[in-house]
């Protein structure tokens, strides 16, 4: 939990993708060795070498290389591949949401993955969590806000006119702060009403 409590530095350089359709990713900023797959705890070695036995040690490389943390995937699907979590997000009324969390055992890894794949989702979703206490917060102080009638704009414009288009397509947040992801989730859903 000390990542959630890192510097302004360290946030502003986190990456953040977003893509077309509304879907964005964000880059992984945990250097917490009982997380990563890339850093040396005794159970992501053990899986890296099955996983090497199975595919190759350059495939298995490739595949533990990519360090994605917070994925979004337009308009309610979230995961968190580090954790094997899955977030299905259902909005229920105008005012009230709920949120199915899913924690995945992958084939052949060992137990010990999961284990701590539960563990990591009971200290997050929970409502004591660490993690999410803040986070409901701000989610209740935004409906109360959105629903006083006194605000017509949500401000979301945070790294606007810095985001960087690059060549698959992706636009990237020129900082880790950047409110890209927002946008093309908003941009997603004018597109989708907009069709014909």
């Amino acid at each position: 939990m000390l990542q959630n409590g890192a510097p302004p530095e360290l946030w502003e350089s986190t990456g953040l993708w977003a893509a077309p359709y509304g879907h964005s990713f964000m880059g992984d900023y945990h250097t917490d060795s009982r997380l990563v797959t890339a850093l040396d705890h005794p159970v992501f070695r053990e899986y890296r070498t099955a996983l090497e036995r199975r595919v190759g040690a350059e495939a298995a490389a490739r595949i533990l290389g990519v360090s994605r943390w917070n994925s979004i995937v337009y308009p309610s699907c979230s995961f968190m591949s580090q954790f094997r979590q899955l977030r299905i997000v259902q909005p229920l009324a105008v005012d009230r949401t709920v949120v199915y969390t899913y924690s995945f055992r992958m084939k052949d890894a060992p137990p010990q993955m999961f284990r701590d794949t539960v563990a990591f989702a009971n200290v997050v979703n929970g409502t004591a969590s660490w993690v999410l206490t803040d986070d409901l917060e701000v989610y209740e102080r935004v409906q109360r806000g959105l629903s006083s009638g006194a605000v017509e704009w949500v401000y979301i414009a945070r790294g606007a006119g810095r985001d960087i288009d690059e060549q698959d397509g992706t636009r990237r947040g020129a900082t880790g702060t950047s409110e890209v992801f927002i946008r093309a989730q908003l941009r997603a859903w004018l597109d989708y009403m907009n069709e014909r």
